[in-house]
């Protein structure tokens, strides 16, 4: 008994003399960040079972009620110079399965699934004596058209940033699919961005995308389109496809307000591999401008989204954005997220963790992901307006409408061009510091677009949720 008794204390005193040496061997230059964040959910639209097509908008929807989470830990390693970073995800809904290997799952009882995921991994270094930095890895990236074209998308490549006064630019590549490691089978982006800031107010960017793709040359699977009078979007099999987009965004500041929008034109064509097979031109055009105005004590913005489309025959006339890689062989969708007018059913949610559902421009889109409509084109007006009540309490308030630009042939007999009317309104409380609980509700009133027949009447939608996010 005495021999344990001084080998334990043996061993507690050269535990103690070692945690010093062990504190050194702790890196110095490891920083974590993330956030938790559960949501409990009622509507007849969000996690209703079947809202992935224009179909499911039923007269008589069923009513859901869940509880979703998600978890996201980013560990950087390295210095102000250089640094390795690693992004990780989990999500789950309470009660869905366990004991698993599958991705969005394990919140059953039990738990012990094995759902984590990449969402990032990437080298960023600078380099020394310039301005110039780089980015090489799965990374995140955004457009400078506000998301419509990819928004937070993850996707593998180098970027470089730099800036010669009073010029900043982004000149970017990345290998969005690789497929058999064949050129003829690749999908790759191209990105050059300028950023002329001649003061602090004022900015007029100049930018320019090149998206080559040859995932359905040899009878793959690519870009999911509906090209002509098509009434069901499909994969360009058999379709070589290269798109110009060129493009300008710009910002000014005039007082209490701030001006803000871009404009592009896309040109192209989906050249048909198949002998005899016709091509697609691809012509299309977005703009949108902003205002964010500062009015007493509230944040006041007003939107207007503007995106071609037509049902022509030989061409596409609906801007092709990374949203229409959204099928079996090319990925789950969400790369497109056009949300700064903060609609929570109509378009892309800003809040979005597991449940991803709206009408169109997101990856569980009635109408798809991406914002052209399926070729119809879209037009989007909104306004909102968000305040500090107290220093702990934030409020805001949004609405929004949304219809087609032109419906395709044979349509108009049951459908018209208005998608519908969104109201939305949360509150948010501060708990403690990074922590926060809110209380979001939204309700769209259908227009006509969403009839799927003569006969059908689907029922408006309508979503509410409270919120629990800590930030860390």
């Amino acid at each position: 008994m005495r021999k344990g008794l001084i080998v334990l204390l043996v061993a507690a005193v050269a535990v103690a003399f070692a945690l010093p040496a062990m504190a050194d061997v702790t890196p110095k230059n490891l920083n974590v960040s993330g956030f938790y964040r559960a949501k409990a959910w009622v509507s007849n639209f969000h996690g209703v079972a079947g809202t992935s097509g224009a179909s499911s908008l039923a007269k008589d929807p069923a009513t859901a009620a869940y509880v979703e989470q998600r978890a996201r830990v980013k560990f950087d390693f390295g210095t102000e110079n250089v640094k390795a970073v690693w992004f990780l995800e989990s999500d789950m809904n309470f009660g869905d399965s366990a004991s698993i290997v599958n991705r969005n799952q394990g919140g059953a009882l039990s738990g012990d699934s094995i759902q984590i995921e990449t969402k990032n991994l990437y080298l960023w270094f600078k380099v020394p004596d310039t301005s110039l930095d780089f980015t090489v890895g799965l990374q995140n990236q955004s457009d400078p058209y506000a998301g419509v074209f990819y928004g937070g998308a993850d996707m593998a490549g180098i970027f470089m940033t730099g800036k010669f006064e009073p010029v900043q630019f982004k000149l970017g590549w990345a290998k969005l699919y690789e497929n058999l490691t064949q050129k003829t089978d690749d999908a790759t982006l191209y990105v050059v961005e300028t950023n002329f800031v001649p003061t602090k107010g004022m900015s007029l960017g100049l930018n320019f995308m090149y998206l080559a793709d040859d995932t359905g040359a040899n009878s793959g699977a690519g870009l999911k389109l509906n090209p002509g009078n098509h009434a069901t979007p499909s994969d360009l099999t058999n379709f070589k496809v290269d798109l110009y987009t060129p493009g300008i965004n710009a910002t000014f500041k005039a007082g209490p307000a701030t001006l803000s929008g871009f404009a592009f034109y896309q040109f192209g064509t989906a050249e048909s591999m198949v002998a005899g097979g016709t091509d697609v031109d691809v012509k299309a055009y977005g703009g949108d401008l902003r205002a964010d105005v500062k009015v007493g004590p509230a944040n006041v913005f007003f939107e207007g989204l503007y995106l071609s489309g037509d049902d022509k025959e030989d061409e596409y006339n609906a801007p092709i954005t990374l949203g229409d890689y959204q099928g079996a062989n090319t990925g789950s969708g969400g790369n497109s997220s056009y949300t700064r007018t903060r609609m929570q059913i109509m378009l892309a949610s800003w809040d979005t963790i597991n449940t991803a559902q709206c009408l169109v421009g997101c990856s569980g889109g009635v109408y798809g992901d991406s914002l052209g409509l399926q070729g119809r084109g879209l037009w989007h007006v909104a306004a909102g307006a968000n305040m500090d009540v107290t220093p702990k309490i934030k409020a805001e308030a949004n609405v929004g409408y949304a219809a087609a630009v032109k419906l395709q042939s044979g349509e108009s007999a049951f459908r018209d061009k208005d998608l519908g009317t969104e109201v939305n309104a949360g509150v948010n409380y501060n708990i403690a510091k990074g922590l926060d609980f809110g209380l979001y509700g939204a309700y769209v009133f259908l227009g006509d677009f969403n009839k799927a027949s003569t006969t059908s009447d689907p029922e408006d939608l309508w979503s509410g949720y409270a919120r629990l996010n800590y930030a860390f």
